[in-house]
């Protein structure tokens, strides 16, 4: 009888008809289950009005009372009195399964395939919500309802899937992990889900979130709080990360500078440029963070402080600092990835300077190094102790290459221009004249000398050395010698008065500023309006009124007092007594003796300077016989009697 019915079963369901006429004796009437055969598909027990297959009759009577039938087996087991089991040897089974097929099978007929409620996906939502919903992005195998995974009555895996995880999308998606070394944990886990809704999601892939969205879901948001991003997050991460795996570590699409020159131009490896090593490296990520930043172009630190974790600080305890150092502007100077001369700067020397200074050698005559471009000679181009970043403060800047000169730093007697700086007269960069000078010859002297040039150039009696120019007395740095003078003062003007020499060097006894070599006591150099550049009026003749000015030069050593009072107990050492013998000799109305009627102005061989001959009274050189005693003198002179003095005891004399 059961291979009969299934039998009939079988040829009822083949032929895909409906039946809507049944025998006589049949349980379907016109007043008794008249819908039953109505629709496409019918049940085929039923079709073949055999119900008694899954109904068995009772001990009560039907029609009449209830429950005159009774099934042969509870739930499924009656379906698996005909079809074969669906859960045998699987793990998930459908819950509904708990109350037999009927759950989402109807016995008796349907207008659906295999008896079901409804068609497809509908079915599942006559239990289960929709997952698909507001959802913009829908897995493509929900086309053919939910059976394209999931199995609408048990499966192997959990959700009656056939598989499990990966394993389940590999049987239409290609395998990711294939060929890669390094994989994204998920998926190395075989957890597709972790990212993708098996169902539907909010972003394209099934995703529940879109760009790096999704990947803050686990991953900190490394963007929070940063002011610099990288572009490249606005298409998200998956820009340079492939979210599946890859041959490169942290599954980068491709390593180092490869992966961000396939955005930015290659910033190394130009023939002819020198590169940053990092870059040459191709490990952009010393410099910058691929993600985010709070420094401009991502850079993982501030300038310089970023130049500063490889290279050493230039500046540090130093207290004169390059403008671009002191503002932390390093890339002033240095491409951050490459430049054309070594340590990646656009040009060497000056061309480099230029592109911020002005051009320092325009003028006539450049200083050497300047010519050379080599402004680093003097310059330390980051930072220094001395001002404007030179190599040595001042002159030992100088002197580390004019060596010649090093010894004005201790010498006496320096051109107090050297003192102030070798700058006051030298430009350190170019200059009209040589050596760097703004003028010429006495021209430059005379720029702080001023008051000398007038003096020289207006005086009555002009030096005759001047002719030739300062640097005939002077030596422009010093030489040792006061005033500069180019030789030891004592011998330097008789070296030119070599008659005024040869007279000072036969006197046994010489005037003080002339023993002492300075000329320029009574004499000024540049210039006078008295004879022999007398520096005040000193009288030619043999006799003279007396007058104060005409002793002028003379006074401004010796006291005036001693040739203005007749009597002096202490003015002079030259009296008899308290008579003053000077004023007696040159204080009178007419003929006052001059100094130098007695006296040697520059020496003579007897003591006081008292000359032996006296000139300048005719032809007649008048002798002169000194001899000192201890409180006075003999004088024996042509002039006039002998004569004594002593200054206790007043000498009586003819």
């Amino acid at each position: 009888m059961m291979v009969f019915v299934r039998s009939v079963l079988v040829l009822l369901l083949l032929s895909g008809g409906s039946f809507s006429v049944f025998a006589a004796d049949s349980c379907v009437t016109s007043s008794c289950h008249a819908i039953i055969g109505k629709t496409k598909f019918v049940h085929g027990p039923v079709a073949a009005q055999e119900c008694t297959v899954c109904h068995e009759q009772g001990r009560k009577k039907h029609p009449g009372s209830k429950n005159a039938f009774k099934f042969p087996e509870k739930d499924a087991a009656l379906c698996y009195m005909c079809h074969e089991s669906k859960t045998e040897g699987l793990s998930s089974i459908h819950p509904a399964l708990d109350d037999g097929c009927v759950g989402c099978h109807s016995p008796h007929q349907t207008n659906n395939n295999l008896f079901l409620y409804q068609e497809g996906e509908a079915l599942c939502y006559m239990c289960h919500d929709s997952k698909t919903e507001g959802k913009s992005s829908v897995h493509p195998a929900l086309e053919d309802g939910c059976t394209g995974c999931h199995s609408p009555h048990a499966g192997a895996a959990a959700m009656l899937l056939p598989a499990a995880g990966a394993d389940l999308c590999l049987t239409c998606h290609d395998d990711p992990r294939e060929g890669k070394k390094v994989l994204h944990s998920p998926v190395a886990d075989g957890d597709c889900a972790s990212c993708h809704n098996p169902h539907a999601g909010d972003a394209p892939k099934m995703l529940p979130a879109e760009g790096r969205e999704l990947c803050f879901t686990c991953h900190d948001d490394f963007t929070e709080g940063m002011s610099s991003i990288h572009p490249a997050l606005e298409d998200g991460c998956t820009a340079c990360h492939d979210p599946h795996g890859s041959n490169t570590r942290k599954m980068l699409s491709a390593s180092g500078s490869e992966l961000c020159y396939q955005c930015h131009d290659q910033k190394a490896g130009t023939k002819g440029m020198n590169g940053h090593p990092p870059v040459v490296d191709g490990d952009c990520l010393s410099c910058h963070n691929p993600h985010a930043s709070k420094q401009p172009s991502l850079l993982v630190e501030s300038v310089p402080a970023l130049c500063y974790q490889c290279h050493e600080d230039k500046s540090a305890g130093k207290s004169n600092t390059h403008t671009p150092v002191a503002d932390g502007e390093c890339t002033s100077c240095h491409n951050p990835h490459e430049g054309k001369e070594k340590g990646m700067l656009p040009a060497l020397g000056q061309q480099l300077c230029y592109e911020c200074h002005d051009d320092k050698a325009d003028q006539k005559m450049v200083h050497g190094p300047v010519a050379a471009g080599e402004c680093q000679s003097c310059h330390d181009v980051h930072a220094s102790d001395a001002s404007n970043q030179l190599a040595a403060e001042g002159n030992l800047l100088c002197y580390m290459c004019h060596d010649d000169k090093e010894e004005l730093a201790t010498m006496e007697n320096v051109h107090p221009a050297v003192q102030e700086g070798c700058t006051s007269c030298h430009n350190p960069h170019s200059g009209p004249q040589e050596f760097m000078l703004p003028e010429q010859g006495d021209i430059l002297c005379l720029l702080c000398h001023e008051d000398v040039g007038v003096l020289a150039q207006n005086a009555q009696v002009k030096h005759a050395a001047l002719d030739d120019g300062c640097v005939t007395c002077h030596g422009p740095h010093g030489n040792g010698n006061i005033r500069m003078l180019q030789d030891e003062p004592k011998t330097f003007c008789v070296s030119c008065h070599d008659d005024m020499g040869e007279q000072i060097a036969s006197a046994k006894h010489q005037h003080k500023p002339v023993a002492d070599g300075v000329c320029w006591t009574c004499h000024d150099p540049h210039g006078s309006e008295n004879r022999v550049l007398l520096k005040q009026y000193y009288p030619e003749e043999f006799y003279v009124g007396f007058a104060e000015e005409n002793y002028a030069l003379c006074f401004e050593c010796h006291d005036n007092r001693a040739f203005l009072y007749a009597r002096t107990s202490e003015l002079t050492n030259f009296r008899n007594g308290d008579q003053n013998l000077h004023f007696v000799h040159v204080n009178k109305a007419k003929k006052g003796r001059v100094c130098k009627t007695c006296h040697g102005v520059h020496g003579a061989n007897q003591e006081k300077l008292i000359m032996s001959k006296i000139p300048g009274f005719g032809k007649w050189e008048i002798p002169i016989q000194y001899t000192p005693q201890p409180l006075g003198a003999n004088c024996t002179v042509g002039c006039h009697k002998p004569k004594s003095y002593n200054r206790a005891s007043a000498v009586q004399n003819d």
